[in-house]
């Protein structure tokens, strides 16, 4: 594809700017990755929260995108990734079991509008996990981090280390003035 975005958008509310510190080798390691012929079984996300913070019910998605300019036919798909927890109590989040044959159609209708036409065709996928308190909230100094892997079974690579929760939070509750359907602030 002319251009695959590996838009990997770890957004809690709407950017993770001045939040905390982005690992660099792991946004180049997922540069690497196609997401064309990545297995998505494989790809899973891993959130370290502190208590009085969470992850909003479904607030972990998945966005696949592709485009095509000579056929002008846009491909937007999104999926809310199934949540569970770790035995070490870390909230970890995937694309659901149920969705996998959908997203390894799209990921077969990519290859093939490349295989075909690449400079015609580009495509990528964003994930975004939207921040939320509980009870009281976190502490105000309290921080989470990112980590994501990319195999089924694989090692969980650092994506950000140390991002204040409530600069995340805020985020959100900035959401909350602009847009019709904003995502919720608070989990409770």
């Amino acid at each position: 594809m002319k251009s695959i975005i590996l838009a990997l958008s770890i957004a809690l509310g709407f950017a993770l700017q001045g939040c905390g510190t982005v690992v660099l080798s792991t946004v180049e390691a997922l540069n690497a990755t196609s997401p064309l012929t990545a297995d998505p079984a494989g790809f899973e996300v891993a959130v370290d929260m502190p208590e009085g913070g969470d992850i909003a019910p479904d607030g972990a998605t998945i966005n696949l995108f592709m485009s095509h300019t000579v056929l002008g036919e846009d491909v937007n798909e999104t999926y809310v990734l199934q949540r569970r927890q770790s035995a070490d109590g870390r909230i970890l989040f995937r694309i659901n079991p149920r969705d996998l044959d959908m997203v390894r159609a799209f990921q077969a209708k990519a290859r093939t509008w490349e295989a075909n036409d690449p400079d015609a065709s580009s495509g990528g996928f964003g994930v975004s996990v939207v921040a939320c308190s509980v009870g009281d909230g976190p502490a105000d100094d309290a921080t989470f981090s990112v980590s994501i892997r990319t195999q089924v079974d694989g090692g969980f690579m650092p994506l950000i280390r140390n991002a204040r929760v409530m600069d995340a939070i805020e985020a959100v509750e900035d959401l909350d003035d602009d847009a019709q359907n904003p995502p919720a602030a608070r989990c409770d």
